[in-house]
């Protein structure tokens, strides 16, 4: 005789996942009852969703108020913010939505509520007020236990606004309070232990948010281990322990504690009842069945994520495995996720710098900047920015936004990921004009559809199908894929720097040109000197003689500069001389192999006794300086790696000596990688600091970096091992140069390159401009078919890989611009 229960389903917590269980097991004829320890509603309706979507409507109208002037919008009276009135304005209406849910109208529909604190005896008995209930099947859909301080269940109860607020934790919660209080008027300072905010989210959108509450006035305190609480005059003063080091002090009136819940699950006796948990919650599998095999669990207390959304979803799921012979998993794959901070960030799937770690560079991004959107100007609301990553199949991996109406725009993004449909299908369905969806869901679906209609259509038709993707984007082009163009000779400066050389030319008899270098040679760019030599030549036949005794710096471009001007110089048949070599000059010139490319002289007489003159110009009298050189390496006759990586091969490295460009095989290629950043706080220091210290994570799938213990030295040698084509290749670069703003890699002999790659930073028009400058040939006669085919795709590979890397990591849009020069043909 089958066991007879006093229910088929009893949901223990009448939050959003216990009702939605509740009701989906009433609607399939089962006899449910629900365990509520407090109040129907959980915490979504009584403490968080509710209440602070609320406090946050309420901040938004704050903002409205003070925009109404720029609208032209006066009033005989000044809208004044009654503090006293706004939280109880708050708990009328979280009133109003417990109302809805009152426990009546559950009763009348056929499901039983029982208040009070329930506890098992066993899987299928529990006591709730000292009387034991049984049922055939339970739901565990418990809430999260209270803390002490200032939290989200107390924080409505206060009687007026707080003068300044202390909000503990930077999280979701956190930043949300944050946002709404600092629009309120208070002073607020939100305290993080984490050195970064928010980093489930997209890079770029999280420091666009920072930036923009901090506009705001909202100070945002991070890498700071709350250390101490004391109270001193009704005011609270926290100490605080920096993570570099070093306390701080913050006093505030109140101190709101929003640093996360544990599940309150103590008082259940889940033990008793067979159930598995951890301090984190209670273990399911991924049809949210426990360890008790008639025992469910959903809600907060389950995770992976505590929103009211996921709550909703699993309460169904968990309703129907309870009840259904036919079960079902648990999808979290097309979740959406909204942070209700002012503006919004809407978002779901991977973050671009996840997409790049996972696909290279094989995928599409369109972003469009609410600086262009008509909808953001009409309402003047134009800080915001939105993302979305399609595959190469045009399939939605990840949409980001931040700015006004992103919790409704991101929806159409989830329906068309879920129905797993490429994004240009929705091309067809148009959009209002002017909306944000518009904006932001119209133009990514004709920029997808304008990409997808560009590889059926006949070859030679597209090539100005950017002309129209820019301009439906309204922005600068930003696809992920880099142009390079191919021109047979440098024939203009392609010079970033800001500092442009000064250079002084003397012509000597019609047989030599003289020229006076600067005291700094950190310039890729030969175009000046050549341009001097030009200038003052009146032969043909005559030679480049430089003068070297004022230079006082130079660093890998400078280099390279020389590199270029001793090449060009020998194409056309003219001789190339230094003179006023100091010894750390003679170093410098060893280990490039410039020595090997510019003939040496002791001094201004020598060089000239060498073109046939025999007099002397003396082009600047001055005293010979000497060259910085500890930034370089010193030069070596074979190279030697200390400590060889267990994992790592070394066929080309050990005992080796270095080759740069002076000599290899076939033609000369200068290939310029620039990242633009307009994000004025990031300096060219800490771009180059950033780019040394993550170098080897910034690499692709295919290309493993193995740096030194001591990290971008001078000398120090860099493994490599890449997968190409053609096969594995395991070789390494040694460090020629490294500096602040700079460093610098040269081949090894039996690389398949003979070159110099250079990186860079320098503040050019506002913005930080970060460079990567390859100076290469082929290193044998085998190579140079395979260096200018596939060799040169995959370096453009590598280093586009790299700038993307490192601004994802920096949080600005991967604006890189590629140019491709053959230097000496």
């Amino acid at each position: 005789m089958a066991k007879t229960y006093d229910y088929d389903v009893v949901v223990i917590g009448a939050g959003i996942s216990g009702m939605v269980s509740a009701v989906t097991a009433n609607s399939l004829g089962k006899r449910v009852a629900v365990i509520e320890k407090e109040k129907v509603g959980g915490n979504c309706t009584n403490f968080t969703c509710i209440p602070s979507k609320a406090l946050i409507r309420i901040s938004h109208v704050c903002k409205e108020m003070a925009y109404l002037r720029q609208l032209g919008l006066e009033t005989s009276t000044t809208g004044v913010l009654s503090a006293r009135v706004v939280m109880p304005h708050i708990r009328s209406i979280v009133q109003k939505a417990y109302e809805k849910d009152l426990p009546e109208t559950f009763e009348r529909i056929g499901i039983n509520i029982l208040i009070g604190p329930a506890s098992f005896i066993d899987s299928h008995h529990i006591l709730v007020n000292h009387r034991t209930y049984s049922s055939e099947k339970f739901i565990i859909a418990a809430g999260l236990e209270n803390v002490s301080y200032l939290t989200n269940e107390t924080l409505y109860q206060l009687d007026d606004l707080p003068g300044s607020l202390l909000i503990l934790g930077g999280g979701v919660d956190g930043l949300e309070y944050a946002s709404a209080f600092g629009r309120l008027g208070v002073e607020t300072t939100v305290v993080e232990m984490s050195k970064y905010l928010l980093p489930m989210i997209d890079r770029e959108l999280v420091i666009k948010l920072q930036q923009i509450l901090e506009n705001d006035g909202i100070r945002l305190l991070t890498g700071a281990k709350a250390e101490d609480f004391s109270l001193d005059n009704n005011r609270v003063t926290l100490t605080y322990q920096l993570e570099e080091g070093g306390q701080g002090k913050i006093r505030a009136d109140c101190v709101l504690v929003a640093i996360g819940r544990k599940p309150d699950l103590d008082a259940l006796s889940l033990d008793t009842a067979g159930v598995k948990y951890t301090s984190r919650g209670i273990i399911t599998d991924n049809k949210l069945r426990t360890s008790a095999r008639n025992i469910f669990a959903c809600g907060d207390i389950v995770g992976p994520y505590q929103l009211a959304s996921t709550a909703e979803h699993q309460g169904i799921v968990a309703a129907i495995n309870a009840v259904s012979p036919i079960k079902k998993k648990v999808d979290y794959r097309n979740n959406a996720y909204v942070i209700f901070t002012d503006p919004p960030i809407a978002y779901l799937g991977l973050t671009e710098k996840q997409a790049h770690t996972k696909l290279g560079d094989k995928f599409n991004v369109y972003r469009f900047d609410y600086n262009n959107m008509r909808r953001a100007l009409i309402d003047g609301i134009q800080d915001g920015i939105a993302k979305i990553l399609t595959d190469r199949r045009g399939r939605i991996i990840g949409a980001h936004i931040i700015g006004e109406s992103a919790p409704e725009a991101i929806h159409e993004f989830q329906v068309i990921k879920a129905l797993n449909q490429p994004l240009h299908k929705l091309h067809s369905a148009t959009h209002a004009y002017p909306t944000y969806a518009q904006a932001i869901v119209g133009r990514a679906t004709q920029l997808a559809f304008l990409d997808n209609l560009g590889l059926k259509i006949i070859p030679g038709l597209s090539n100005r199908l950017h002309l129209a993707r820019e301009r439906l984007a309204e922005t600068e082009p930003t696809s992920t894929n880099s142009h390079i163009t191919r021109i047979n000779i440098l024939v203009e400066s392609e010079s970033t720097s800001d500092r442009p050389l000064a250079i002084r030319a003397v012509c000597a008899y019609g047989k030599a040109c003289i020229i006076d270098l600067p005291t700094e040679l950190t310039n890729h760019d030969e175009e000046p000197i050549l341009s001097a030599y030009v200038g003052n030549r009146s032969q043909e036949s005559q030679s480049m003689i430089l003068n070297f005794s004022q230079v006082t710096r130079m660093n890998g471009l400078g280099a390279g500069m020389l590199i270029k001007l001793a090449a060009k110089s020998r194409r056309i048949g003219r001789k190339i001389i230094g003179f006023g070599i100091s010894d750390g000059m003679k170093n410098v010139l060893e280990v490039t192999e410039l020595d090997q490319a510019v003939s040496l002289c002791e001094n201004e007489k020598s060089a000239m006794e060498l073109v046939g003159i025999r007099e002397s110009i003396n082009s600047i009298s001055c005293p010979e300086v000497f060259l910085d050189t500890q930034h370089w390496a010193m030069p070596v006759s074979t190279l030697s790696v200390p400590q060889m990586p267990r994992q790592a091969r070394n066929l080309n490295v050990q005992g080796r000596r270095t080759v740069g460009p002076v000599n290899g095989f076939g033609q000369m290629w200068q290939k310029i990688f620039h990242l633009r950043i307009k994000d004025a706080s990031i300096t060219p220091e800490q771009a180059i600091a950033v780019l040394k210290a993550h170098f080897a994570a910034f690499q692709p799938s295919f290309n493993t970096f193995y740096p030194s213990l001591k990290g971008i030295q001078p000398g120090e040698i860099v493994l490599i091992e890449s997968m190409t084509p053609g096969g594995p290749v395991a070789t390494g670069v040694m460090i020629l140069y490294a500096d602040d703003l700079s460093f610098s890699f040269i081949t090894p002999q039996g690389h398949p390159e003979s070159g110099i790659v250079s990186f860079s930073a320098l503040r050019k028009d506002e913005m930080t401009i970060v460079q990567i400058l390859g100076l290469a040939r082929a290193n044998d006669p085998l190579y140079e078919i395979a260096f200018r085919t596939i060799g040169s795709k995959i370096q453009s590979k590598i280093w586009s890989h790299v700038l993307t890397s490192l601004a994802l990591h920096l949080g600005v849009p991967a604006n890189i611009t590629v140019k491709q020069t053959c230097v000496d043909g």
